[in-house]
């Protein structure tokens, strides 16, 4: 009883905190973000790759913003269409109504027939109280981005990948909010970003990162969210992100990120 008492209370201590740091105990959880939502089981940026990563038990989802041309914003990573959708044009120059009649396109999409591209507001209605954000700003007004997290009640559970200025202007805006810059190659370099941009944590290919670079990330209270993807999404790829001590990984399998860090006793 004892042992299913304090289960408990470090379940809900766990919802109780945005974002946990990366001096907190709590972060042996190694956090699991599924890139364009869990895109290998349904169309990425769609509803059903967002529940999906929810399933599976992500921590966040990331997510791509474009603006249609009459002013809405939709989930797309790409400036076109083209290749995620039976269509043809570029986002900012169709309307919201062209997008809508659209079907999703390529391997997954027969599975999910229905989907169709989601909104913005669409997906963070999804997320609310159940996964993370991972924002890639593609485009968008930063004011108005922000009026949709706050809708939502999403700020403290939203993470902004930008532009140096973009996430100022964020900042400037939301000062709760977490921001994220790609990272520098050098451990100088970092410690000059994290006292000129003051980010929260810092993104980069897996590649690209080295022991030194993480520790000097975390001595300055940044948290190192690291995108394991294409040829280094595998185990050796995970393994090496734990010998350096990220804190994040993003990826295109979350299932396998799952499995092989439940073997190592990081979630």
């Amino acid at each position: 009883m004892k042992s299913l008492l304090q289960l408990s209370l470090v379940a809900a201590t766990l919802l109780a905190i945005p974002h946990a740091s990366a001096a907190d105990p709590i972060r042996q959880r190694i956090f699991i973000t599924a890139h364009r939502g869990a895109h290998e089981e349904a169309p990425e940026n769609s509803l059903a790759s967002i529940r999906t990563a929810i399933d599976l038990g992500c921590d966040y989802v990331e997510l791509d913003v474009r603006k249609t041309k009459d002013g809405k914003l939709v989930l797309m990573h790409d400036s076109t269409v083209d290749r995620t959708t039976d269509g043809k044009g570029k986002v900012d120059q169709l309307t919201f109504d062209e997008i809508r009649a659209l079907k999703f396109d390529g391997k997954t999409a027969e599975k999910h027939p229905d989907e169709i591209v989601p909104t913005f507001d669409e997906a963070l209605a999804l997320c609310k109280g159940k996964i993370g954000l991972y924002l890639d700003h593609k485009a968008g007004e930063v004011s108005e981005l922000l009026e949709a997290l706050k809708r939502h009640d999403m700020v403290s559970k939203t993470v902004v990948y930008s532009s140096h200025e973009k996430l100022r202007e964020f900042k400037k805006l939301e000062p709760k909010i977490w921001i994220m810059p790609d990272h520098p190659d050098d451990p100088a370099k970092i410690v000059e970003l994290a006292d000129s941009l003051h980010p929260e944590t810092l993104d980069g290919g897996i590649h690209r990162w080295t022991k030194e670079q993480v520790d000097t990330a975390h001595k300055h209270k940044v948290e190192v969210w690291v995108d394991i993807l294409g040829p280094f999404d595998t185990d050796a790829g995970y393994k090496f992100g734990l010998d350096i001590g990220v804190d994040a990984i993003q990826t295109d399998h979350p299932a396998a990120v799952l499995k092989f860090l439940k073997e190592h006793n990081r979630r």
